[in-house]
């Protein structure tokens, strides 16, 4: 019976090492004083957004500033917006249709 309890906590420790180094690497940055998971998105000057997605913040978020954007390879656009002291992040295709995730 001891055996049996030793081969299954022996057992335990195996499986959860095998799916500890299964899972994929996670990058963690340190921004603005908070700890941030590090997606695959670049941060790109304001200006540089396409028109498209500007004019889509404007009309759908009247009052809302953007305060940070990032793009990835995909040309996935992330959007920091701010009003009145409220921040949310939002993500946008490059023709500015909403993405949810």
């Amino acid at each position: 019976m001891k055996h049996l309890f030793l081969s299954a906590a022996i057992f335990g420790i195996v499986l959860t090492s095998m799916t500890f180094y299964a899972a994929a690497p996670v990058k963690v940055t340190f921004e603005d004083g908070k700890f941030a998971l590090q997606d695959e998105y670049t941060q790109i000057e304001v200006t540089a957004l396409p028109i498209a997605i500007t004019e889509a913040v404007s009309n759908d978020y009247p009052g809302a500033t953007i305060a940070k954007a990032y793009v990835n390879e995909a040309k996935t656009y992330k959007l920091i917006l701010t009003k009145e002291g409220a921040m949310a992040t939002v993500y946008a295709d490059e023709t500015g249709q909403w993405i949810t995730k």
